[in-house]
C-alpha cells in the first residue's frame, strides 16, 4: 500500500545518543555528551551538515518476521503492545496502514537502530541484568566484527534482523525515547523528510565505526559546545538539530534526561514543519505555536504570506 504523503516526502528515523562522561574544566555543568557525525560532501542530502544518526526508512524495519524474532527471544507482546500505547498526537509516520506490517510505533525504533548502527557502528541491545541496575538506560554490544555486519548491512547483504539472530541479540526498542517528529518544509520539493526522532541513554561512551562513505567526522560533545561551535561557523547544524540541542542545552544532568525521556514517552508528539517568512535583511522560519504560524496548515502548500514582512528586518517580525 501506497502511503498517504509518499508522492510529496519519505518516511525516516532519527537517534539522539546521549552517554555519560565526566565534566570537563571548560563544560562542568554537563555529566554527558551527544553523539553527532558531518556528512560526507557527496551525500546526496544536506552534504556536510552536522547530523545525529538517521536515515530513510526501508521495508525491514516492518517485516512482521520481527514478531516472530521478538516471540522466539521471548519478548511478550505486552511488552511490545506498551509501545503503541501512546495518548497525545500522532503525526502521520505513526500510522500503521495495515495489518500486515509491524505496528509504526515499533519499526520506526528499528529503522532509528538500524541506520546508527549502519552509519557509526552503534549497536543498541536489551540487557535484562544491567537493566535493573540501570533503569531509563539502553545498552551496547562491541565484542564482534562490528566492521564486517555493518558493511553488509548497509550495501544491503545482509538485514538488521538476520544480523540480531546470528548474534543472539535483541535490538533495543524498549528504551528508545520517543523524542519529536520533524518535517522538512515545503520549499525543498524534491527533497523533503518526515523523521521521527528518539532518544537513547547510555551509561558509557561506546565505541564508534564511521561508515566510511556517509561520515566524514563525529563528534562527542555537550549539546551547548556544538551550538557554540554552530554560531562560531565551525560547523553546521540544520534546524531540527539546533532546536533539538538546545532544547537538550538546558538539561545537565544525564540522569535527570533519562527520567525525563522516559515520562514523556508516551505522550505524543507534534508535527514540526518549518514555514519560511521572508525579511529586508534575511529569512525566518515559525513552527507550530508560534503567532506568525499559518492555521490548518496542510504541509504541502506553499506560505502565501512569504513576503508579507518582507521590508521589515527579522527583529521587527
Amino acid at each position: 500500500m501506497i502511503r498517504k504523503f509518499a508522492k510529496y516526502w519519505r518516511d525516516s528515523a532519527s537517534l539522539l545518543v546521549v552517554a555519560r562522561d565526566r565534566p570537563t574544566v571548560h563544560q562542568e555543568k554537563y555529566n554527558y555528551k551527544v553523539l553527532v557525525f558531518k556528512r560526507t560532501p557527496k551525500t546526496s542530502f544536506m552534504p556536510n551538515s552536522v547530523v545525529f544518526p538517521g536515515g530513510g526508512f526501508d521495508k525491514q524495519d516492518s517485516s512482521l518476521g520481527w514478531e516472530a524474532f521478538f516471540r522466539n527471544r521471548n519478548i511478550s507482546t505486552g511488552a511490545l503492545q506498551q509501545l503503541t500505547e501512546v495518548n497525545g498526537s500522532r503525526p502521520y509516520i505513526f500510522h500503521t496502514e495495515s495489518t500486515n506490517l509491524l505496528d509504526r510505533n515499533i519499526s520506526l525504533r528499528l529503522c532509528a537502530l538500524r541506520e546508527a548502527f549502519e552509519e557509526l557502528g552503534v549497536l543498541l541491545i536489551t540487557d535484562e541484568q544491567k537493566q535493573k541496575q540501570r533503569p531509563y538506560y539502553s545498552n551496547y554490544r562491541q565484542s564482534f566484527d562490528v566492521s564486517t555486519w555493518q558493511k553488509r548491512i548497509h550495501d544491503g547483504e545482509a538485514s538488521f534482523l538476520e544480523m540480531h539472530t546470528t548474534l543472539g541479540t535483541v535490538p533495543d526498542v524498549f528504551n528508545l525515547y520517543e523524542w519529536s517528529c520533524w518535517l522538512t518544509p515545503a520549499m525543498f520539493r524534491k527533497r523533503r523528510f518526515e523523521t521521527a526522532f528518539f532518544l537513547a541513554v547510555l551509561d558509557e561512551i561506546p565505541n564508534i565505526h564511521p561508515e566510511p562513505h556517509e561520515v566524514q567526522e563525529y563528534y562527542w560533545d555537550t549539546p551547548a559546545s556544538l551550538l557554540e561551535a554552530h554560531r562560531e561557523e565551525k560547523l553546521w547544524l540544520a534546524p531540527p538539530q539546533t532546536y533539538e540541542l538546545t532544547r537538550l542545552s538546558y538539561i545537565y544532568d544525564i540522569d535527570e534526561l533519562a527520567r525525563f525521556a522516559a515520562q514523556r514517552n508516551r505522550k505524543g508528539s507534534t508535527l514540526l514543519c518549518p514555514v519560511q517568512y521572508n525579511a529586508a535583511d534575511g529569512v525566518i522560519f515559525v513552527l507550530p505555536g508560534d503567532d506568525l504560524y499559518p492555521a490548518g496548515y496542510d504541509y504541502i502548500s506553499d506560505n502565501a504570506d512569504l513576503d508579507k514582512y518582507g521590508e521589515l528586518p527579522q527583529e521587527v517580525i
